[in-house]
């Protein structure tokens, strides 16, 4: 069942686009179209140069109500704007404000060869260390000189302990920046990227889970995704791992990172691949957490950005949400209502993980240090432990480890922290006054065990869709409704358009292009590379 678009000469946004209001605030004033219609033209100044909501409705309305042909409203967003010969380079600190009045910083790095003539890369770099107080004067930023280009126009925004990264503010704050950059700076829609380190990175991912339209992918140095599974992070929404798909991760962890080891991030990186994201993971085996290995990796970094363009109007799609109020929309997609429909697809939910098991203990758990450095006695030994598996007892002196004298306990620390899994520790100890030599064994690897990747408390609803042609085929679980947005560039809209859904056609007609549908849509995203001519609802139909 289908609902063609009407007509709309009043100015509404779209529900799905309320955390993006910001964006509307910030519109880019476009380069107004051919001079063969004068009103029109004037109408579209009025609308390039809006820089309030407010503003932006009444100039739609204006436009509208010179009654313009389609084509004609096309070609002029499509052109875009004129960019000034004399936007501001060099470093700049700027700020917006959110709808709630809320300030967000960001420090603007724009090249000096910037050419306003040709469309430059935009990389959005988000800090670490969210959960302090509100950073000034661009101090949230180091080591800024590393991520510096002189063919991208590089952006650090602001995140402190009222506003964190994993935050509907933090969506909002994002979406406002883009606008803003765009309203003066040449911006390649399609290669625009957001890379982040530690609670960057974790940032990073969380707009890739509930924001990922205007990216075209993610770098994510040092972080963890399960992060967001973290209750007392105070994260804003649910998180559902197909959101991933079409936007490709560059993954790097370090193997003795103290708070997000490889190892334990590795295992979401698997779920991501089953899940068909395109994932390049890069496990560092010497650092920490820390960038130490920077340069051996920036240019594996550049050929990813080189590589990695956004396709903004993707033939295959898919979107999960837990609410139609927010997070609801992927590129030509929009989530309309949620619920169970009979006869839906069974779609995997990619919701677990194996990840390592708790480790053995070593089980050298007390010791005495012998009078003049004789050795250590071992106290105790812990049942099922490394230490009992190696033959050791309780009151064996311990002598040595890995040909080392043990005659301190730090000394015995020492040795074994320099071990590492999958390494043996030779040790000598002296048992019944003879000494006896054995061997500790380190596993490579540690038993797994299956776990929640991210809980769910609230029912989700995913839509998959593949284009071929004219006609959309949608697989569906928990949705009742959904709009397609019907691009000119996408579909050949003289001609009827075929929905099928689980299955079932859903629709199978014309569409209308509509002027206002396209004022609206460019009035949210300012994208001259997906201009949607038409609004096509769909109900999904029981099979």
């Amino acid at each position: 069942m289908t609902r063609q678009p009407q007509r709309r000469t009043r100015w509404r946004l779209p529900a799905c686009a309320a955390l993006v209001a910001a964006a509307v605030a910030a519109a880019p004033a476009f380069q107004a179209g051919s001079a063969e219609d004068p009103a029109l033209d004037a109408a579209f100044a009025a609308f390039w140069a809006a820089e309030s909501e407010q503003a932006v409705a009444s100039a739609v309305d204006a436009i509208l109500a010179l009654d313009p042909a389609h084509d004609a409203v096309r070609s002029r967003l499509r052109a875009g704007r004129e960019y000034a010969a004399d936007a501001p380079t060099g470093r700049q600190v700027r700020s917006r404000r959110n709808r709630d009045g809320l300030e967000h910083e960001y420090v603007l790095q724009v090249p000096a060869a910037y050419d306003p003539r040709t469309p430059h890369p935009l990389r959005i770099y988000l800090h670490g260390g969210v959960m302090r107080p509100r950073p000034a004067d661009g101090a949230w930023w180091r080591s800024e000189e590393r991520w510096l280009r002189d063919d991208a126009i590089v952006v650090a925004p602001a995140s402190w302990n009222e506003s964190v990264w994993w935050q509907r503010s933090q969506i909002e704050n994002l979406a406002g920046l883009l606008g803003d950059l765009k309203r003066t700076y040449n911006i390649d829609e399609n290669r625009a990227y957001l890379m982040g380190v530690s609670d960057g990175a974790t940032g990073a991912y969380y707009h890739a889970f509930k924001a990922a339209t205007p990216w075209a992918g993610f770098l994510l140095f040092i972080g963890h995704p399960a992060v967001l599974a973290n209750p007392s992070t105070g994260v804003d929404g649910e998180m559902h791992v197909a959101n991933l798909r079409g936007k490709p991760l560059f993954v790097v962890n370090g193997a003795h990172d103290r708070l997000y080891p490889a190892a334990v991030v590795e295992p979401y990186v698997r779920l991501f691949a089953e899940a068909g994201i395109e994932v390049e993971f890069r496990p560092q085996p010497d650092a920490g957490h820390d960038l130490s290995w920077w340069d051996a990796e920036v240019e594996h970094v550049e050929a990813f950005f080189a590589a990695t363009r956004r396709e903004p109007l993707p033939d295959e799609l898919t979107w999960e949400t837990e609410t139609t109020r927010e997070f609801n929309r992927a590129h030509w997609l929009v989530v309309d209502e949620l619920g169970a429909v009979e006869g839906e697809s069974a779609l995997a939910a990619f919701d677990r993980v194996t990840v390592p098991g708790p480790r053995r203990p070593l089980g050298i758990n007390t010791v005495g240090e012998l009078p003049d450095g004789a050795g250590l006695v071992l106290v105790e030994v812990g049942t099922g432990s490394l230490a009992e598996d190696a033959g050791i007892e309780a009151g064996d002196v311990l002598l040595d480890m890995g040909g080392a004298p043990t005659r301190t306990a730090e000394a015995a620390r020492d040795a074994i922290l320099r071990i590492r899994p999958g390494q043996d520790l030779p040790v000598t100890v002296e048992r019944a006054g003879a000494p006896v030599r054995l061997t500790l064994r380190f596993p490579a690897t540690q038993p797994g065990e299956s776990r929640l990747a991210f809980s769910h408390s609230q029912p989700s609803g995913r839509v998959e869709l593949r284009r071929d042609g004219n006609t959309v085929s949608a697989a569906t679980r928990g949705v009742r409704r959904f709009t397609l947005l019907l691009s000119a560039d996408q579909f050949d809209l003289s001609r009827p358009v075929r929905v099928i859904t689980n299955g079932v056609v859903a629709h199978d007609g014309m569409v209308t292009q509509d002027a206002a549908t396209l004022l609206r849509w460019a009035a949210v995203d300012w994208d001259r590379t997906a201009l949607f001519s038409a609004e096509l609802e769909i109900e999904v139909v029981p099979r």
